[in-house]
């Protein structure tokens, strides 16, 4: 029975957070052929002051740019 968890940012809003699980589900079924009542699916969000990308925090100002970085050497300022 395969279970499925996707980890991700809080989805507002719930026909996306719906189609999610929908397609994915579909996708499980269609490469493994494993009957849809054996396949669990399911979302955690997590909030972006408790995710990070290369150690900056979704929260942050600068995340869109900081969490790209490729070593600390990038840090802006230095």
């Amino acid at each position: 029975m395969p279970v499925i968890q996707i980890s991700t940012f809080e989805i507002k809003d719930q026909e996306k957070a719906q189609a999610l699980l929908e397609e994915v589900t579909a996708a499980m079924h269609r490469v493994t052929g494993v009957p849809l009542d054996k396949i669990s699916c399911f979302l955690t969000e997590v909030a972006p002051a408790r995710w990070a990308d290369a150690g900056v925090v979704g929260s942050a100002p600068d995340f869109p740019t900081r969490s790209r970085r490729k070593s600390y050497d990038e840090e802006p300022g230095s």
